[in-house]
């Protein structure tokens, strides 16, 4: 009985456990939103980036783009060339927010995600966790989560992290956390 315990206190622990977002990739060019300007996120964007940062220890020389920073599962929505973002207040600090995708002005698919205002950015929760294996005994988990905000030239900025970890019967631990930012320029 406590063999199971200690087995679920571990793996509650793993899939619980916090990784948190680089803010130094972002806060020199970010424009903190506010419960009185929660709409300003609200545009049409193109959809390939002009700009990205990471934590690695090379800059990325391409553009990851929108559909995959967000984890938007789709086929084809790498074509885009267009991100238009509408912005609906829920509750205090909580907003739904609409991203349509565009190919040469038709609908290619439309996103409804849900996002908290924290510390001048909206969080949403699109939140993953894939697990492999005995998490920490046999295997591990993937965890990954964006955010979005404007840059001090109101373009949007999407921010995400990838912590991907774990072990070899507890002992040889193994893993990454990669944070990664990329901006795309404001069409409207």
């Amino acid at each position: 009985m406590k063999t199971k315990i200690l087995g679920l206190a571990i793996l509650l622990t793993t899939l619980t456990s916090c990784v948190s977002f680089d803010r130094k990739l972002i806060k020199d060019d970010l424009t903190k939103i506010s419960e009185n300007n929660g709409k300003s996120i609200e545009g049409k964007y193109e959809f390939k980036g002009y700009d990205n940062s990471s934590s690695l220890i090379s800059k990325p020389s391409e553009s990851i783009g929108i559909a995959r920073m967000l984890d938007l599962k789709n086929q084809g929505l790498e074509d885009c060339n267009l991100l238009e973002i509408k912005s609906k207040k829920l509750e205090l600090k909580l907003y739904e927010l609409e991203l349509t995708l565009f190919k040469n002005d038709s609908v290619k698919h439309s996103y409804k995600l849900n996002a908290t205002l924290k510390n001048g950015i909206l969080t949403l929760k699109n939140r993953t966790t894939k697990c492999t294996g005995i998490p920490y005994f046999l295997g591990g988990c993937e965890v990954s989560q964006s955010r979005i905000g404007l840059t001090a030239d109101n373009n949007l900025v999407i921010h995400s992290y990838n912590d991907n970890n774990g072990s070899f019967l507890f002992l040889m631990w193994a893993g990454r956390t990669i944070n990664y930012a990329e901006k795309f320029k404001r069409i409207q």
